[in-house]
């Protein structure tokens, strides 16, 4: 049985790198790249922590579904972003929720809704936490009396299978693997699978706009929702259920995307699949990002729609410890439920070989080929990467990654600008040189979404300071050269100055009279999305 999640990083308590992947880290990060620990920081216990009084009473008909117990209130304080890891282990808690609330239906929410509105506090919605943008960090500024987060994840059932359309209407609080178990006896899956997936849930997947692993055609979750409920202060959203409609702009559209800022997601019809029965996975080995960057492209203008093409730079493997530094990886993979896909890896291979890609193993005469060599070691790292933060922000070294999305004819340019930028941001932040790398997490026929990761030694003294002034600088740098500030990280309080760049003027007074007439208090999620405005 799963123990207690950790409030300190990622996953659940006992779930961490072992001693040897965190030697192994650090060595290759110091021996490689020159980034050595600047102090030896330790994880705070609940006793360490100096959490400020609850400014709240429960009122007696809320107590059942309410708490103010520390572990819960620490847990709620932070996501999983790097300031939020930053400020963790400094031991920063004066913004913690006053209350942790656990709804079990949308009356509760509507409750929940009254009470807060009353109190004039603000209420932070909570999916699994997963947040790496500051999505549901409780820094609401000092116009509220008192915070509450909505955790929904008692709000977590399938409630009904619609085989024959292959979908099904399943609650906002449902995490990946409770949805996916849920699934299973019905020979279907939703087939959206998140890095966050096992910690995060189809309410936060939608409110957030969540690309999953599964990297061209049905990318998003915005692919996948049939229909979307949503419950606001002002009452209740319900789209109609169909497979597709023209009837003027869609409200679906105004929810996805909304991040817990107009409202609560409480349920949605989701597209269902058949439960995968054919699947090859080849890899392929470039000496240029460019050159394989190629190869992707070539691919994804093939209308093949692999289940997943992606590329990983020298640097990303090798700080994971799958590769030397000396080559690009390709990762191409095909799945179908219905038939099999040699015939795609095939030309998708051709594609590869084109463009000077050298075989990472046989897929055909090998079917676990994709368990060994470069792309068994980065599935690996791929699957472990998640638990590097925590062993990494309490020695002194800043682990961040952005990402974006550009169309094929800009890429270079922006992809040589971008990685040039952050490098000079961390020596103009630290004094020092870092680790900078970028992998394709999705790709479309018309451009690919690069991922950037960026490792560097901080002064714990000003560690927060020194990541923002990186933050910045890479964040302008991006929005200058044309691409996206986020492809499916969502905005939060740490993209939202480039997302109101990004976002036409005019809409963006479109969004802020709906939140006034969703949300006539200014209660939900304050600062996320949209700057806070009080009535």
């Amino acid at each position: 049985m799963a123990g207690r999640m950790k409030y300190w990083g990622w996953g659940f308590e006992g779930e961490a790198l072992s001693v040897a992947e965190r030697d192994s880290l650090l060595s290759t990060l110091e021996e490689d790249f020159g980034i050595r620990p600047t102090t030896e920081g330790r994880t705070p216990g609940i006793a360490d922590i100096d959490l400020p009084d609850s400014r709240l009473s429960i009122p007696a008909g809320l107590g059942r579904i309410c708490t103010r117990e520390p572990y819960e209130r620490i847990l709620h304080s932070f996501g999983q972003s790097q300031p939020d890891s930053i400020r963790i282990f400094a031991r920063d808690f004066a913004h913690a929720p006053d209350v942790v609330a656990y709804p079990r239906d949308e009356q509760d929410v509507l409750a929940l809704f009254e009470w807060a509105g009353d109190a004039g506090a603000a209420l932070i919605p909570f999916g699994g936490g997963s947040s790496v943008v500051g999505g549901v960090t409780p820094d609401v500024g000092d116009g509220f009396g008192a915070t509450i987060t909505v955790d929904t994840s008692r709000m977590n059932r399938v409630l009904e299978v619609d085989a024959h359309s292959r979908a099904a209407r399943i609650q906002g609080g449902a995490r990946g693997p409770e949805l996916e178990a849920a699934l299973k006896p019905h020979g279907m899956t939703l087939r959206h699978f998140p890095q966050s997936f096992e910690h995060s849930t189809l309410g936060g997947w939608i409110a957030t706009r969540s690309g999953g692993h599964f990297a061209t055609l049905y990318t998003h979750i915005d692919d996948l929702v049939e229909s979307v409920t949503m419950v606001t202060p002002a009452g209740r959203i319900e789209s109609r259920r169909l497979p597709g409609s023209g009837a003027g702009p869609s409200p679906d559209r105004l929810v996805l995307g909304s991040e817990g800022s107009l409202g609560i997601i409480t349920e949605a019809w989701v597209r269902l699949q058949g439960r995968v029965r054919f699947k090859a996975t080849a890899g392929f080995r470039y000496s240029g990002f460019l050159q394989a960057a190629r190869a992707v492209r070539a691919i994804a203008q093939a209308g093949l729609y692999p289940a997943n093409v992606r590329i990983v730079d020298g640097v990303e493997l090798q700080v994971n410890g799958a590769g030397d530094g000396s080559f690009t990886l390709l990762v191409v993979s095909f799945e179908s439920s219905d038939h099999p896909v040699e015939a795609w890896m095939d030309r998708a291979a051709e594609c590869a070989q084109d463009c000077g890609g050298i075989p990472d193993g046989d897929w055909r005469t090998d079917p676990g080929a994709h368990l060994k060599g470069a792309v068994g070691a980065w599935r690996n790292a791929f699957i472990r990467m998640p638990y590097n933060r925590e062993a990494l922000t309490p020695v002194g070294i800043i682990s961040d990654t952005f990402e974006s999305a550009i169309t094929w004819d800009r890429f270079e340019t922006f992809y040589s600008t971008v990685a040039e930028a952050t490098r000079e941001a961390i020596r103009a932040a630290t004094g020092s040189d870092g680790a900078v790398s970028c992998r394709f997490s999705h790709a479309y026929p018309d451009g690919p979404a690069p991922y950037f990761a960026f490792h560097c030694a901080a002064d714990p003294a000003s560690m927060l300071d020194q990541w923002w002034e990186i933050k910045q600088a890479v964040s302008n740098a991006v929005i200058t050269n044309g691409g996206t500030i986020t492809h499916h990280h969502a905005v939060g309080r740490d993209h939202r100055p480039w997302y109101e760049q990004q976002r036409p003027r005019l809409f963006g007074d479109v969004l802020a009279r709906a939140k006034e007439h969703l949300d006539p208090h200014g209660i939900l999620n304050p600062g996320a999305l949209l700057a806070v405005r009080r009535p």
